[in-house]
């Protein structure tokens, strides 16, 4: 459902979905950035975040929003009630009335208004929305002002983030809001809809006691779903007004009876969501705050090549018998983990994963024939000759240098957790990721842990949420390889290795990340090393 209701946009439409043009030419003139033009005018500063949401008109008031869809040939329509209210201690209590009769059967309407309406109606606590360096003022000549602005690419949540497509053109005589008019000025992707035209108009009126509200909304969308085209019109009225002292201003008397119709259904919206803790402090200096919580899974491989210092298998020192200086290591691990993490500050995430790592290695061993000489010490010359003659006619030459390959192919689970800090203002971005993993070899316990940090600097390009970033990885691989392969029969003794080697434990880091709609994100890293590279794909859900 398209941001729906009257709760969600400000709406009054013009006809042609674009700013009408005036019959003289207006002189702009640009706002100075220490100047309160909406005070300078008499004009209240909610006007502009009544776009956003009409509901912070008022603490206790009723809405009344009909949506009419025409799409594949088809007009739907629903029709609702909002009633909201404040108790003394601003407790907010927001309840959905309708008539099930009334309601598009294809959709579950209520549901989307909850959704939509849990995250908009938050905005009632932003000072400012708008983006200040875009205000311009005209005074014409029969005592109209216009004013023209957008609205801020920075502050506006990810739910509402289609704002920063706007403009919008607010009249206003004798201090007092006459209408305002919002149209797209590019087109721009609002759930399932490719919109192309969008407009609103909100027409103001007034109460005796000289407070504004919103007279009549409509908001129109005109686009392509799946292809084909598609009109979404909403129209919003106010239809009765309370304040503190029990006032009522009633409106529309006819459709304030419906609504309070014992008949009628009612859902009550939770309106509360307490993480990410300071979210709206973090808003307002301009800075997107996410989504609390969230899954993923990610996919890596990574290709090290690994050079050795020293050999050591079941206690025996080996570096007589193989090379250290000319034998390699080629090793590939990939991996699949699922990650589910949580926002506790806009700036501090914290998470804990699970996962399959799969190693295939390669060791090129460089067999010096050494033990050529460990014979010659035990049992002489003639003996050892005798030896490695038999052991050479039976296929096995191990008095002779030689090149080998080893290889190993071994499974292991790996569970983690971690946390991420970040800042960042406007469009540039700095954060630090770090993780604490430990890992199990099939039928084995679980070996050490291993750190892993990204510190890592970025761009945000905000008009198509998108993020690009440099930084480096940091892997805290020991200069040994140790482990136990288990039991080996016959020998009733474990098989153990301590491998000396040689890693670079630093390497460039280089990725993007891409918001899909309002919940997805695909992110990409490829990191390059001296001794290793590797590729990350991460698939993410946030709610």
């Amino acid at each position: 459902m398209n941001k729906i209701l009257g709760i969600t946009l400000a709406s009054l439409l013009l006809c042609n979905g674009a700013i009408a043009e005036e019959s003289e030419p207006l002189l702009f003139k640009s706002v100075e950035k220490d100047v309160n033009v909406f005070e300078r005018y008499g004009l209240s500063p909610e006007i502009p975040k009544i776009a956003m949401n009409s509901m912070i008109q008022g603490e206790n008031l009723v809405e009344h929003a009909i949506r009419v869809t025409e799409y594949d040939g088809e007009i739907k329509s629903s029709e609702i009630f909002l009633v909201q209210s404040v108790d003394e201690k601003n407790n907010i209590d927001l309840r959905i009335k309708y008539d099930p009769a009334k309601l598009d059967q294809d959709e579950d309407v209520i549901a989307r208004i909850e959704d939509l309406t849990k995250s908009e109606y938050l905005l009632r606590q932003y000072a400012e929305s708008l983006d200040r360096s875009t205000l311009k003022v005209a005074e014409k000549a029969n005592g109209e002002v216009e004013i023209r602005f957008n609205y801020s690419k920075y502050q506006l949540p990810q739910n509402i983030a289609y704002f920063r497509f706007m403009k919008v053109a607010l009249t206003a005589k004798d201090g007092k809001a006459i209408k305002m008019v919002i149209s797209n000025n590019q087109s721009f992707e609002l759930n399932d809809i490719i919109v192309s035209d969008y407009s609103q108009t909100t027409d103001f009126g007034y109460l005796d006691n000289g407070n504004h509200y919103v007279k009549e909304k409509v908001e129109k969308i005109i686009g392509r779903k799946k292809s084909k085209p598609i009109t979404v019109t909403t129209t919003t009225k106010t239809i009765a007004l309370y304040d503190k002292k029990n006032t009522v201003e009633v409106i529309d008397a006819d459709l304030l009876a419906q609504v309070s119709d014992p008949r009628i259904h009612e859902e009550k919206v939770d309106l509360n969501r307490p993480l990410p803790l300071m979210a709206d402090l973090v808003r307002r200096q301009g800075i997107d705050v996410p989504l609390p919580y969230g899954f993923s899974i990610a996919m890596r491989k990574q290709d090290m090549d690994v050079p050795f210092t020293s050999f050591n298998i079941m206690g025996i020192n080996l570096d007589e018998f193989f090379d250290p200086k000319t034998t390699s290591g080629s090793v590939t691990a990939e991996s699949a983990t699922l990650r589910a993490d949580v926002n506790i500050l806009p700036f501090w995430n914290v998470y804990a994963l699970y996962g399959k790592i799969k190693v295939d290695a390669v060791v090129n061993a460089d067999y010096t024939g050494n033990i050529r000489n460990v014979f010659v010490e035990r049992w002489g010359e003639f003996k050892a000759d005798l030896v490695c003659g038999i052991a050479e006619k039976a296929g096995l030459p191990i008095c002779a240098p030689a090149e080998f390959d080893v290889p190993l192919d071994l499974d292991y689970d790996v569970v983690g957790v971690g946390t991420t800090l970040s800042v960042g203002y406007r469009e540039f971005f700095a954060s630090v990721n770090t993780t604490y993993a430990a890992t199990k070899l099939s039928g084995q316990d679980w070996g050490d842990g291993i750190i892993t940090v990204q510190p890592m600097l970025g761009y945000q390009f905000v008009d198509y949420r998108a993020q690009l970033f440099l930084g480096a990885e940091y892997q805290g691989l020991d200069a040994t390889m140790s482990g136990n392969l288990g039991k080996i029969d016959g020998l009733d003794q474990d098989f153990t290795y301590d491998v000396g080697v040689e890693l670079n434990q630093w390497a460039y880091l280089i990725g993007f990340n891409k918001q899909i709609g309002k919940n997805y994100n695909i992110t990409a890293l490829y990191s390059k090393g001296e001794t290793r590279d590797s590729y990350t794909l991460n698939f993410g859900y946030r709610f």
